[in-house]
This record gives C-alpha cells, sequence and structure tokens, in this order.
C-alpha cells in the first residue's frame, strides 16, 4: 500500500514538472524597475538586468527553454547576456548554462551549487539521474556566505541562506530598484518542492521564509523561484503556511501516523484550497515531507 501511494504520488508531481515544460514554450517578459525585467513561463523565474555594455541574468531556466530565452532576451538593450548567478543547482533554474558558458558567460553561483552540478545528482522523490553538467555550464566563480554584484549602475547584493530547498540557495536583492529574488526558497500560491536529498528540509524552508520577511519591505518586488510577482505580505503568508505544515507533520509523524493515515485525514486541508493546486498536490505534498522529516524525527 506504501508503495502504491508513494508512486502515485510521483506521478502527480512528474505530471507537474511535464506541465512546467509545457508552459515553457510562452515565455512572458514583465517590466519591473530601474532596467529590470522578469522572464516567466521558461521554468524558475528569471531577472534580466540591463546594463551598459549587455545584461545580467538571474538563473537560466529550463534547457528546453534556451532558444525561447535568448530570442527575449536579445530584444532587451544590447542583447548579449554577459552574466549569470545560479540560485541553487537545479535544472529547472541552470539548464541554459552550458549554452551560456559556451558563449563566455561568466557564471557564479554558491559553492555548492558547483559541486553539485559537477557531480551529478539522485533526486530519490523524482527517481530522476540528473548527469553531471558539461564544464562550460559550470559557475566559474562561487562564494560561501554573501557578496555584492556592481552592475548598470546598480548593486545586486547576495547571501547564502542556510540548507532548506537546498544547500546551495542563495537570495539577490537590487538595491536601488528594491527588486528580490527568492529562487526557490519562496513559491508564491503553491506547495514547494523541498529537496531533501540536498540536505533542504520543511523546517529550514519555514526558517529562510521568515527571514526574508525581515529582508523585503512594503514596496520591495518579491521574485519567487516560481509563481506570481508578490510582495512582503505573500511572504508572511508562505512562511506562515511553512510553519504550520513543519508544526502539523511533527506532531503527527511523532505519533506514529502512517503516510495513508495522513493522507486520507489530510491534516493541511487549511492551506490545500490556496497551495495545493499546482505541481505539489495535496497528497504529494504529505508524501515528501513524510518521506524526508521521518528518518530525522527518530519515527
Amino acid at each position: 500500500m506504501l508503495r502504491r501511494s508513494f508512486l502515485r504520488n510521483i506521478a502527480a508531481v512528474s505530471a507537474g514538472s511535464v506541465l512546467l515544460r509545457a508552459q515553457a514554450a510562452g515565455i512572458a517578459v514583465t517590466p519591473l524597475r530601474d532596467k529590470l525585467y522578469l522572464l516567466s513561463g521558461a521554468g524558475g523565474n528569471i531577472i534580466i538586468q540591463e546594463g551598459g555594455d549587455g545584461l545580467l541574468m538571474i538563473d537560466s531556466g529550463l534547457s528546453d527553454s534556451t532558444a525561447g530565452i535568448m530570442a527575449e532576451t536579445a530584444k532587451i538593450g544590447k542583447g548579449k547576456v554577459t552574466l549569470l548567478f545560479n540560485t541553487h543547482w537545479h535544472t529547472d533554474h541552470t539548464g541554459s548554462n552550458v549554452a551560456l558558458g559556451k558563449q563566455g558567460v561568466k557564471i557564479i553561483a554558491q559553492e555548492n551549487v558547483r559541486t553539485r552540478l559537477a557531480k551529478g545528482q539522485y533526486m530519490e522523490f523524482f527517481k530522476r539521474q540528473v548527469d553531471p553538467m558539461a564544464p562550460e555550464g559550470l559557475p566559474a566563480q562561487t562564494f560561501n556566505d554573501k557578496g555584492k554584484i556592481q552592475f548598470g549602475g546598480e548593486t545586486a547584493h547576495y547571501e547564502h541562506l542556510p540548507p532548506a530547498h537546498t544547500d546551495g540557495d542563495a537570495v539577490v536583492h537590487f538595491a536601488k530598484a528594491n527588486v528580490f529574488h527568492g529562487g526557490d526558497l519562496l513559491f508564491n500560491g503553491m506547495y514547494p518542492f523541498i529537496d531533501y536529498g540536498s540536505a533542504g528540509s520543511l523546517a529550514g524552508m519555514a526558517r529562510n521564509a521568515s527571514s526574508i520577511v525581515k529582508m523585503v519591505h512594503d514596496d520591495t518586488i518579491v521574485i519567487p523561484g516560481h509563481g506570481p510577482i508578490a510582495k512582503k505580505g505573500d511572504v508572511q503568508e508562505f512562511a506562515d503556511m511553512l510553519s504550520g505544515s513543519l508544526e502539523i507533520f511533527t506532531k503527527e509523524i511523532k505519533a506514529g501516523k502512517t503516510l495513508e493515515q495522513l493522507q486520507a485525514e489530510k491534516p493541511c486541508k487549511a492551506y490545500d484550497d490556496k497551495w495545493g493546486k499546482a505541481f505539489i498536490k495535496p497528497e504529494a505534498w504529505i508524501a515528501l515531507n513524510y518521506s524526508g522529516m521521518k528518518s530525522a524525527l527518530g519515527a
């Protein structure tokens, strides 16, 4: 029974991944502030900053979307990406790395991102092997903690936060424009995927979301890794959902509940209507965190 339920959840999440790829065929470009643009529909949300000599890109989408991404960036400013920053290693945020690296684009990421991309990864929840990335796509410049990028008259401050979605998550704040990219530490209006195999955890996601609430202001434009443009209130609501889910799962798992019992009881039903309609459905949200948390709690 447990295996059938687990496989059913994998199928649901895999279907969601296919949907994300299908959406990549229609890339939307939304002006933000001060020569900053959002590219959505190419996998993870991408920010483009226009500079005097080229473009700064935050995340590079899915490999299936590379041609579309390049077509859209060609219409912005000088039309050539010269600098790329990856918020984490997942392939919906690093899919165009190799193509860009072959064009001589400098790539920056937290050191754990390079390590995971270079080694390849097995994603247990998806039952998916991710091959090592070609050398051209690997970050040439890595950092441990934080730093800043001076580009096009703007200062982009970046910071590595503790393990949550993965162990290489970084956020970026464009100080002058007051635009914040949260990578996959933020999902707007949907349950997030948490990569427990890359040292992620629901507890880490909840802590970091609460930290991000303090990093942004009421007038900050917040770009999540997935979902529409957000505001500080959306980040607070996301943090509350994560904290509430963590409390629920911790209590139920320690009580000895099985996965089937939790899925039948729907303990997160208060959140499901808002957060459970994207690629992580309510049953998958339970399965993801049940499998990820059970051993850690010693249950």
